[in-house]
């Protein structure tokens, strides 16, 4: 029950949802072919790891499992937000 805690706490952070935000439509400005995935999978990992230690200011293991359990966070706020952008392009090629 404490990882699911862990991971809806992370989900529903305001911070790490604009930062993860901000990072994914930067990746889909980028033009080279594959770069905008690389950025993005190490922007989604700087801000796990750096989120318990740097913002919470937690340490040692519990930092650790905060950090691999906010990959796992990161992950579904990006799936979530590529998701809306899709659906949104759907439902205005389909008014449109």
């Amino acid at each position: 029950m404490l990882l699911t805690a862990i991971v809806i706490t992370q989900i529903l952070d305001p911070l790490r949802i604009l930062l993860v935000g901000i990072a994914y439509f930067l990746s889909r400005l980028v033009k080279r072919q594959g770069m905008g995935w690389l950025g993005l999978l190490a922007a989604i990992v700087v801000i796990a790891a750096g989120f318990p230690f740097a913002i919470i200011g937690q340490s040692g293991d519990i930092a650790w499992t905060t950090a691999a359990i906010g990959l796992i966070s990161n992950a579904l706020i990006v799936a979530a937000l590529a998701g809306l952008l899709r659906l949104q392009r759907r439902l205005f090629q389909l008014f449109v």
